[in-house]
């Protein structure tokens, strides 16, 4: 290993990280912005990558059931979704947050998708 090795940036190592290093800081940025723009989480109490980690649980777990009901869920939809779980994150705590979640779920499962979830909020 040469000396310069230690000054070279790593290269993402697929293309799906080398999207994520793009893609998440504007997430972030974007849902912060939101958050300052109605006086609500996220706010500086969730790190940057806890609000990423947020994002893609929240999307994932929605992503899964809007299968098993054989639905699809806009990126809008799932973008409001997940901006109300940084509330939840942030007033009740990461136990609350995960249990809330997994209550969503069932009930979008078992009876469809809340009406204030229906609604687009556009990242970009």
């Amino acid at each position: 290993m040469g000396f310069f090795d230690n000054f070279r940036k790593k290269q993402p190592q697929s293309l799906y990280d080398q999207l994520q290093e793009v893609a998440k800081p504007l997430i972030v940025s974007r849902f912060r912005h939101f958050g300052a723009e109605g006086n609500c989480a996220p706010t500086s109490k969730i790190s940057d990558q806890k609000i990423f980690e947020i994002y893609e649980q929240v999307g994932k777990a929605f992503k899964q059931a809007s299968k098993v009901r054989n639905e699809h869920l806009s990126a809008g939809h799932l973008n409001t979704i997940v901006f109300k779980f940084y509330q939840v994150y942030e007033l009740m705590g990461e136990s609350m947050f995960i249990e809330h979640l997994k209550y969503e779920v069932d009930k979008y499962i078992q009876s469809g998708l809340r009406p204030d979830y229906k609604k687009d909020l556009d990242l970009f």
